[in-house]
């Protein structure tokens, strides 16, 4: 590399620690003008353009700088960056999969894995790969943070908490070791020191909007715990106006299965339906199962339960049905198609689904569990292309649904969206849970109507019921399901609650929040007396 050209790179890595971003992409591409295969500008560029919103575009300069500087690490674990920002998390685990077989001691490496196997869902390998980093450098604060927190959402609270120190004794001021530790706080009933760390987090300059709306929310949840309702409603309200701002304008896209036009459609649907074929024939595989009604509504606390047994996998919240979605839900005709498909067709679309679900359960059992609570929309498809399914549908009063999904901070996606104002929640809610009770009403579904009120207050009854309907002989197992939540991942926001013994204080909590719920009260009342709420 010649004098100015090395002198060109040092000044582009100065404009990048100054945030003088756009004056470093000038620079590298002046380089590139000059030297086109340059590894270092490429991988410097790569490493711009993918702080700049560009992720194909540094995808592209970090593969021809690897193809021009091969088997170094720091360029490999930008590669994979840049991989997982485009959401390729498969060629990113690769990269750095090779990459760490000939470094094993290179610790960023490992970091990224973490990152990659925790984006994945696999949380027991997230923890493998924060350990390695950890044993590699033992003052990584923020890898000792993210522990923290995957050991909290494992249910393993001493470790969380020793994680946590061990990373405020390295940094103070971490953001996440200090949002954990309230979390680990508030699960051990520590509400008021909860409130003091959070309080002291919140009053600090420079918080970023995502740890102030998570902050904020949590705060609410410590707020509620004591009682302290009109104050609890405010942070929640303040989490999820800012997490509205963030949203982009089309968040309410017609392209969504998900959306209140997809919604919409599918109940006009079903309301202009004259006659629903019947198959043919059916499959001699048993099922499928699915467990679903409206998030927040208990479905994850009875996944739990029955998933106890033996004989039941569950396969939580996966898009199993997306090419029923993509060929009759979404297209201005699709439902039309959907009645005049052939058997031959239909089991298709049966066969596909079951290759699918066997896929996400990674292992075999007399009963899969499909459980997604939003499975609700799609329920005329569901009978039409997998007629023996058999459908366990949970209810809770709406106004408790309500209120439960305005306090929640979701992962933010068309459907959940819909939580961040109370009249769309109820509006979404109505128009979901009508279609839902329309179909049950109308179709020739095999199901069963559970109320969480029931499930909390009686569940041997209940769950003796929906182990028959099941097809399986009762085991006492279900009863115990906590037992095997110790260290087990669950990836709804329901996770500290079904850890907890079952409580009462969930039901009715809605007449706390009366004068806050009142605007959307005269929309929830129709499915309150059809569910019997009243």
């Amino acid at each position: 590399m010649d004098p100015s050209t090395r002198e060109s790179l040092r000044r582009a890595e100065a404009c990048l620690r100054a945030g003088e971003h756009a004056a470093a992409i000038r620079i590298c591409r002046s380089i590139l003008d000059r030297e086109p295969d340059d590894p270092e500008a490429h991988g410097l560029l790569g490493v711009l353009e993918g702080m700049t919103g560009r992720p194909e575009a540094a995808l592209q300069h970090l593969l021809r700088a690897c193809e021009l500087r091969p088997g170094n690490p720091g360029l490999i674990n930008n590669l994979a960056l840049a991989y997982m920002n485009t959401g390729n998390l498969s060629a990113a685990e690769r990269q750095l999969k090779a990459c760490l077989r000939r470094n094993p001691g290179y610790a960023p490496g490992w970091y990224t894995l973490a990152v990659v196997k925790r984006r994945q869902g696999d949380i027991d390998s997230a923890v493998s790969a924060y350990e390695r980093v950890l044993s590699l450098n033992p003052r990584q604060a923020e890898a000792w943070a993210n522990l923290a927190q995957l050991r909290e959402r494992l249910n393993q609270l001493q470790l969380a908490s020793e994680a946590v120190e061990r990373s405020l004794s390295i940094d103070p001021g971490n953001v996440m070791a200090r949002l954990t530790a309230s979390q680990i706080d508030g699960r051990l009933g520590k509400h008021e020191s909860a409130i003091n760390r959070l309080e002291s987090l919140l009053s600090e300059r420079g918080l970023s909007t995502t740890n102030e709306i998570v902050a904020r929310g949590r705060l609410g949840d410590a707020l509620d715990s004591l009682g302290r309702t009109s104050a609890a409603f405010r942070q929640y309200r303040e989490a999820n106006r800012l997490q509205a701002e963030l949203l982009p304008a089309d968040k309410e896209t017609t392209a969504s299965p998900y959306s209140l036009e997809s919604v919409n459609r599918m109940t006009r649907f079903l309301g202009e339906l004259e006659q629903w074929p019947c198959p043919d024939g059916s499959s001699d595989l048993p099922g499928p199962f699915f467990l679903m009604g409206f998030p927040r509504s208990g479905t994850t606390l009875l996944d739990r339960m029955l998933s106890a047994h033996p004989d039941v996998v569950s396969v939580e919240e996966q898009e199993t049905l997306v090419d029923a979605q993509r060929d009759f839900l979404l297209p201005p005709h699709g439902t039309e198609r959907l009645i005049s498909i052939s058997e031959d067709v239909r089991r298709t679309y049966e066969e596909a689904y079951r290759r699918r679900l066997a896929d996400a359960a990674q292992q075999t059992a007399p009963v899969i569990l499909d459980k997604l609570p939003l499975h609700t929309i799609f329920l005329p498809l569901i009978n039409r292309l997998l007629p023996g399914s058999r459908v366990i549908f949970v209810v809770r009063d709406p106004r408790d649904v309500c209120l439960s999904c305005f306090m929640q901070r979701f992962e933010l996606n068309t459907a959940m969206s819909h939580f961040l104002d109370l009249g769309t929640t109820a509006s979404y809610y109505r128009a979901v849970m009508q279609l839902g009770l329309a179909s049950l009403d109308r179709l020739p579904i095999r199901a069963r109507l559970v109320r969480y009120e029931s499930l909390i207050t009686e569940p041997e009854p209940l769950l003796r019921e929906l182990v028959s309907f099941l097809g399986l002989d009762w085991d006492p197992a279900v009863l115990r399901y906590r037992e095997k939540l110790a260290g087990s991942r669950i990836t709804t926001p329901s996770y500290r609650q079904v850890s907890q013994p079952l409580y009462r204080s969930s039901i009715g909590r809605w007449r706390r929040y009366a004068p806050e719920l009142e605007s959307v009260l005269p929309e929830l009342q129709p499915l309150v007396s059809q569910l019997g709420y009243d």
